[in-house]
């Protein structure tokens, strides 16, 4: 009798960590499907999502814009070592397409080194640097080594005084050095506005993970 007993125990036992083992495999099967069905990357996001075994590991891609310094016309791209952007401006007034710092001017007061805010450095130049005697032309508006802010006015200079003596007044953004190998893609227009963005300055992939 007693013996019957602890059989009968011992079936119900069993049968009900079965039934939880059974269960349990079923839920992880569900997991998995739901888990399989999600995007790795969703359009318009900026984080690209790399799934590894047993966990899921994201990077996110920094992205930073470069603006216009000036209105005009765009008349000339290159892109390689140093990308450059070359403009041919509607007006006399030349203006930080970042924050950052101008790290140096130039004796004219025409050209200037910036290093913007997210680490690229940018070659900025108005008009010609071979005639000393166009300085009387230009009218920086800021010092070395003075921190600017997007859109503060950094050079007036006349642009129908040299063009009047058969000098350019084109202005050219060159990105001298970019953020820590980054990429550099040129998004500039025909025609483009004053901090209108002209350049998207890309963190290098692989960085964050090596941080």
């Amino acid at each position: 009798m007693i013996l019957g007993v602890l059989w009968v125990v011992t079936a119900v036992v069993v049968g009900f960590m079965l039934g939880r083992v059974s269960m349990y495999g079923l839920v992880l099967e569900g997991a998995e499907e739901e888990e399989s069905e999600r995007p790795f990357f969703q359009a318009g996001d900026r984080s690209v999502i790399h799934r590894g075994r047993g966990h899921r590991a994201v990077e996110e891609m920094k992205v930073w814009s470069v603006g216009s310094p000036v209105t005009g016309e765009v008349v000339g791209q290159g892109e390689g070592d140093h990308p450059v952007i070359v403009i041919r401006p509607d007006t006399d007034k030349l203006y930080a397409p970042a924050s950052g710092k101008i790290t140096r001017l130039f004796p004219m007061g025409n050209a200037f080194l910036f290093v913007t805010e997210f680490g690229a450095e940018l070659y900025i130049q108005a008009g010609d640097m071979e005639d000393e005697l166009l300085g009387r032309h230009y009218r920086p508006r800021i010092v070395q080594n003075e921190v600017v802010a997007k859109g503060k006015l950094l050079l007036e200079f006349d642009r129908q005084g040299l063009e009047a003596e058969g000098a350019s007044a084109e202005v050219t953004v060159c990105v001298e050095n970019g953020v820590y190998g980054g990429d550099v893609k040129m998004t500039a227009q025909e025609r483009v506005k004053i901090g209108e963005e002209i350049l998207q300055v890309r963190e290098p992939a692989g960085r964050r993970a090596a941080g």
